[in-house]
């Protein structure tokens, strides 16, 4: 049986403020955003509970398929998988906000599936990708399959998972909310890029599974996305961090196209990934946390000031401040809020006459 990773509904709302989504710039998508780059002409199949039509996926939702047996429609009839496509390509939710999204539907409105259906879908992507122009470069599966899977359907949905990266299609997944150490699949399979979950401190999110295949980790905590009945929600989970590094891959491989006019290869891209990290936990990979915190932000940063002007720029990206900046004998004032979000930098206070920055 087929499910999704485990997750908390805290809240649901109509709106969402830049505040709230602070943290989706610890990915470093503005330094991206600042040469140009959003994920334009990349295309990121979501193989989920399917995902409706929603104002963040506004002309960017592709015709899928549904692989489940009451519906021939791909609209999301649960929210996961709206929330996911939100976090991978929404216009205000997501990292690669220009990406489009394939929904494949290969779980019910339960979070439930069979491997069969699984194994259909994701073969029926190669078959899309010989058909269509736009061409799926990235596969995010926020989901895992039960261990007591057979022999049988576990070869069959590795050599799925094996056909797509042959044809150069990167299988992002989640690696489990179990918490403790052990193998699920796909997360196991050496071939797909797993991802762990970790909170806004990036520490490690006490529900993510750890293992030696884990190779990067992202924020899965208290992740706003796009809900499938409008509005959005805040959602809990290592399906939630998956997305993120999917939208960290669709920019990377928005960035290689525009500068060599071909698509990435899957095995880049993994590489690229697993460069793009900042190391957590002991040094070197890990079983929590991999290689690290999947980021783009660069380690150097350029930040323009002009005296009396409310405007600056950092890496190239304009911001407004509540009121004008003033330069005095090299000394200027700058909101620390603005400053952190901009920079993908974590702000604490640890007492009223100390902050800390955490990059």
């Amino acid at each position: 049986m087929v499910r999704l990773q485990e997750f908390v509904i805290d809240d649901l709302r109509r709106t969402v403020t830049e505040k709230e989504l602070s943290f989706l710039n610890l990915s470093g998508r503005k330094s991206y955003y600042s040469q140009g780059i959003y994920g334009q002409e990349i295309t990121v199949a979501v193989v989920d509970t399917g995902v409706s039509p929603h104002p963040e996926l506004q002309g960017r939702l592709l015709n899928g398929k549904s692989f489940v047996d009451y519906t021939a429609r791909t609209w999301d009839d649960n929210g996961h998988g709206t929330h996911v496509a939100g976090t991978i390509a929404g216009r205000n939710v997501g990292i690669a906000p220009r990406a489009y999204i394939l929904p494949i539907k290969v779980l019910d409105g339960e979070g439930s599936g069979s491997v069969k259906n699984l194994v259909a879908g994701l073969n029926w992507i190669n078959e899309y990708n010989s058909k269509s122009r736009n061409k799926v470069s990235i596969v995010n599966m926020s989901l895992s399959v039960d261990t007591d899977l057979s022999n049988e359907e576990k070869e069959s949905l590795h050599q799925a998972v094996k056909d797509l990266v042959h044809n150069n299609i990167a299988v992002i997944v989640s690696a489990g909310n179990t918490g403790k150490e052990e193998i699920r699949y796909p997360a196991a399979f050496d071939e797909v890029i797993c991802v762990g979950a970790v909170d806004i401190k990036q520490k490690r999110a006490l529900f993510s599974t750890m293992g030696d295949h884990i190779d990067v980790c992202q924020v899965g905590v208290e992740v706003i996305s796009a809900w499938h009945q409008g509005g959005y929600a805040k959602m809990s989970g290592t399906s939630m961090s998956t997305p993120i590094v999917s939208g960290i891959a669709a920019l990377l491989a928005a960035k290689y196209k525009a500068a060599f006019n071909q698509n990435i290869t899957e095995d880049y891209l993994w590489k690229s990934i697993k460069l793009n990290t900042k190391d957590l936990g002991i040094k070197g990979a890990d079983r929590e946390y991999g290689t690290g915190f999947c980021t783009l932000q660069p380690l150097e940063l350029k930040v323009l000031l002009q005296n009396n002007s409310p405007y600056f720029k950092i890496n190239g990206q304009v911001y407004k401040a509540e009121q004008k900046v003033s330069i005095n004998e090299g000394r200027f004032w700058l909101p620390g809020d603005i400053f952190a979000n901009a920079s993908g930098a974590y702000l604490s206070f640890a007492d009223q006459d100390i902050i800390e920055f955490n990059y």
